[in-house]
């Protein structure tokens, strides 16, 4: 399945806020940090589940106080972890069956799938129960762990 296709508004959108963060960063890539402050935004303006658990400025706080390589200029290409978020996102969507679309949900779950990875580490400093979004994640699709497999 190809993302661009199959790829809700409002996962693009928040391909292109992660973009944005990572530049008020000086990143060079686009990472699942940057991913997680782009469904940060996105869910405070569309009401999300995500939205009641963290604030904007805390998460942008945190991911600030970590070290970035800087030097990125124009298009920024993405980390491998943050390639493998959006693969897990595309896998998760695939096993719904039918004509999977890949939305904000499939996303979460791809940037938490990995609770070693930078986004997973900065809700567990704000103190947020990543297993608990994940499985909030899972309800709201219907879905259960076995689609991150």
């Amino acid at each position: 399945m190809r993302l661009a296709t199959r790829q809700t508004a409002r996962l693009t959108r928040v391909f292109l806020l992660a973009d944005q963060e990572a530049a008020r960063d000086d990143a060079a890539r686009v990472g699942t940090a940057h991913l997680l402050l782009a469904l940060v935004r996105d869910e405070h303006e569309h009401g999300g589940r995500l939205a009641d658990r963290v604030d904007v400025g805390e998460v942008r706080a945190e991911v600030a106080s970590r070290p970035v390589r800087t030097g990125g200029t124009g298009r920024r290409a993405w980390t491998p972890a943050a390639v493998a978020a959006v693969d897990v996102a595309l896998r998760a969507a695939a096993r719904a069956g039918g004509e999977p679309v890949v939305g904000v949900r499939h996303l979460l779950l791809g940037v938490l799938a990995d609770e070693a990875d930078d986004a997973a580490a900065v809700l567990r400093a704000l103190d947020v129960d990543v297993a608990d979004l994940v499985a909030g994640a899972l309800a709201d699709l219907g879905a259960d762990v076995a689609v991150l497999r």
